[in-house]
């Protein structure tokens, strides 16, 4: 069986543009290769950088909202 996760729930939502923001967060550590979010053929948006939050242990929290084309 196949799992399915958030980056296919993302996916999902992003084909019917249903995504206003983006949460991400940045850990400054590589822990092998992994699934992208954002993999070839996701579906196109312009984001502006609204907030990013540097933490004490360099992890870096970043909010991305959609941006007039």
């Amino acid at each position: 069986m196949r799992r399915r996760g958030s980056t296919v729930l993302v996916r999902t939502l992003a084909e019917h543009d249903l995504i206003d923001e983006y949460r991400l967060v940045v850990c400054p550590l590589v822990l092998g290769t992994g699934k992208k979010l954002f993999a070839d053929g996701f579906p196109m948006s312009k984001l502006a950088l609204t907030s990013t939050r540097q933490l004490p242990t360099g992890v870096q929290m970043n909010i991305y909202r959609r941006s007039a084309l």
